[in-house]
């Protein structure tokens, strides 16, 4: 999966999502390492005090200056219930990453907002701290590995197998491999992951069955396949991602910051 690719409007979601629509003929061709310019705090051992600090003060701050993000909050309140472990700010964060309103710019802060989160003006630090910690609660109930398919309509610049990367934002795949076919067939990856979750049951779109991994999971590349050797290959590029952990250059910064 790739990211949306344009507005619909809102209240009336349709059966796919924006990315599958036409699409363009230009390519960009992106970076695939480790990602050290994005967001990639995993609130290990901070949970609590991050869960105070998000609801009394950015949570609050963000929907007094970010317009955008505070009306597809107000809209996932009264569209996302919680269930599955999830509270009900996990659930909307959920429901609002998985809507088109501000999945796009999102995302391009994580992948490359670390020196804004690190300085406490990262614009969706209470988007980014609820989707986490609901894909974290997600997880406990669910399979620990899970094999996922992930399209985009990029190229990357080639590495070779043995690198180590990070996605560098939050990455969404599905564990069918069909059912993302539109989102594009120029860089694709079949990821083996232990942190990613299945969101399914709280995402816009159901029919994706799309598990989101974390910006902080870790992978090494197990296999690179190209379609100029094998016509019958489902994308020009395949990378093979298996699992090795996880990296968080973030982890509390902003606990850390508040107790210097």
């Amino acid at each position: 999966m790739s990211g949306r690719r344009s507005r619909r409007r809102r209240h009336q979601p349709s059966s796919v999502r924006p990315d599958s629509q036409p699409l363009p003929v230009c390519s960009w061709v992106l970076p695939l390492d480790m990602a050290l310019d994005s967001v990639d705090d995993a609130c290990v051992y901070c949970t609590e005090k991050m869960s105070k600090l998000v609801k009394e003060f950015y949570l609050v701050q963000e929907m007094n200056t970010n317009t955008e993000f505070r009306n597809a909050w107000y809209e996932g309140q009264n569209r996302a219930k919680p269930g599955d472990g999830l509270n009900k700010e996990q659930a909307v964060a959920t429901w609002v990453y998985t809507s088109n309103d501000i999945y796009t710019k999102f995302n391009e802060a994580v992948s490359n907002g670390k020196g804004s989160y690190e300085n406490g003006k990262f614009q969706y630090t209470s988007l980014y701290f609820f989707l986490t910690t609901a894909i974290q609660c997600l997880k406990k109930k669910q399979q620990p590995h899970m094999i996922t398919y992930r399209r985009t309509a990029n190229f990357y610049h080639n590495i070779p197998k043995g690198t180590t990367v990070r996605l560098g934002r939050f990455a969404s795949s599905s564990w069918d491999a069909k059912a993302n076919v539109n989102f594009g067939n120029k860089t694709c990856f079949k990821t083996h992951t232990q942190f990613g979750a299945d969101i399914s049951n709280f995402s816009v779109y159901k029919q994706e069955n799309e598990i989101l991994i974390p910006p902080y999971e870790k992978f090494r590349v197990i296999s690179v396949q190209y379609r100029m050797y094998n016509p019958y290959l489902w994308c020009e590029v395949v990378y093979t991602l298996q699992s090795v952990g996880t990296q968080s250059n973030l982890n509390c910064a902003l606990i850390h910051k508040g107790e210097l």
